[in-house]
């Protein structure tokens, strides 16, 4: 359907959009240096800290199943708005509560409001720009999204040494707030209420069913699912991996501000490289840089040498990643024919699933040391090559 004409410059939504995602994975980057105050003020073990990350995720990767085809019926911008603010208010109550059960509640429902808003807002972006375009403004989307987690901990770090863990919180609130005026002013819509489809439980149970046996478009989820596993299991063992000797968290912003640098200088590349390879080339020699990067990363880990030289081996892995997961979302949406709302939202739940579950595994396993963290990351690694070299992974499509 032919999105709806805009009536100011192209730019600012997709700006608009990106700042809400930076907000929005500032919730878990910002708070990340405070896990261990967490654990000691809520009187919980590190497995039940980390589990704040994970509920997280597992809030976002469910609602976007109901979401999704709401926004199909009724339009993208009262959706995310509705996301928005929803995230603005979980965000306050994340910092007002004093019982570890009820913060997990908190933490679920500003997972389920942030990323139900930002896979809407995706939507819109796939539906107002044809291909080349929408991967050369998520890649850039990207490289600023990836400054949550590249300064979220610092600014976790700096913020408490000025007040609580809890203070991170309300400046979240604030700026989903101030956001939500922005969206409400910049948002175009991308979809005509009066000619979609209507609402059917049934419809939309097959139309996801659909998506689960659609081979081509899960190998390239799975792939993209594993590459974010690994970097997950990163930022949720990071600040227990590289703790300072007095138990600080200096060598994990650090380390963060390295990765992010990396991946910012892959999604840079993506341009490029796009002028000179075909996709399907280019997502297969982007996999095989995030495989390299993540073999040498182990092998410093069990050679022992210096966790800088470690963290710098990692960096080659987050290079490939920032080069690949563009256009690699392009492929995974290009592999279905649904409504994009429909789309978006089983691709995002599903990558959310796997955020979910690397939290899980993270918490499961207690990996506080890089060879334990460079074992998981290259299993992962390994399943997603045989998973983009099957049958079903990255031939055109």
């Amino acid at each position: 359907m032919p999105p709806a004409p805009q009536t100011t410059p192209w730019w600012r939504f997709p700006l608009a959009l990106v700042l809400l995602e930076v907000v929005v994975y500032l919730s878990q980057d910002m708070y990340l240096p405070a896990l261990p105050r967490v654990q000691q003020g809520f009187g919980v073990s590190q497995a039940a800290a980390q589990l704040s990350i994970a509920i997280w995720s597992a809030g976002a990767a469910v609602v976007q199943l109901i979401t999704g085809p709401v926004s199909d019926r009724l339009g993208r911008r009262s959706v995310l708005l509705a996301g928005v603010l929803g995230f603005a208010l979980a965000s306050l109550a994340c910092a007002l509560m004093s019982r570890y059960g009820w913060f997990l509640a908190a933490r679920l429902a500003q997972g389920c409001a942030g990323v139900w808003a930002i896979t809407v807002g995706y939507a819109g972006i796939h539906e107002l720009f044809e291909a080349r375009t929408a991967i050369r403004i998520q890649a850039w989307m990207g490289s600023v999204t990836v400054l949550a987690p590249a300064l979220g901990p610092a600014l976790g770090a700096g913020a408490m040494l000025l007040a609580p863990w809890q203070g991170g919180f309300v400046l979240l609130g604030a700026g989903g707030a101030a956001l939500l005026a922005l969206l409400a002013r910049w948002m175009p819509e991308t979809v005509d209420p009066s000619r979609s489809r209507p609402l059917s439980t049934r419809s939309i149970a097959a139309n996801y069913l659909a998506l689960l046996r659609n081979g081509p478009m899960m190998s390239l989820l799975g792939v993209w699912c594993l590459v974010f596993t690994v970097m997950v299991l990163w930022v949720v063992s990071g600040p227990f991996m590289l703790r300072a000797a007095d138990g600080g968290s200096r060598g994990f912003v650090w380390a963060q501000l390295y990765a992010c640098g990396a991946y910012i200088a892959g999604t840079r590349l993506v341009d490029p490289m796009l002028g000179l390879y075909p996709r399907p080339l280019l997502l297969v020699r982007a996999l095989d840089l995030c495989l390299w990067g993540i073999a040498a990363t182990l092998a410093a880990a069990l050679l022992r040498l210096p966790a800088a030289l470690v963290v710098g081996c990692y960096g080659v892995f987050m290079v490939g990643a920032g080069l690949l997961l563009a256009p690699l979302f392009r492929a995974i949406l290009e592999r279905a024919q649904q409504d994009m709302g429909l789309r978006m939202a089983w691709a995002s739940s599903v990558i959310n699933c796997a955020g979910a579950l690397a939290g899980a595994l993270a918490a499961l396993f207690e990996v506080s040391q890089l060879r334990a963290f460079g074992l998981l990351a290259l299993l992962a690694m390994l399943g997603a090559r045989a998973l983009a070299h099957g049958r079903r992974g990255l031939a055109p499509a």
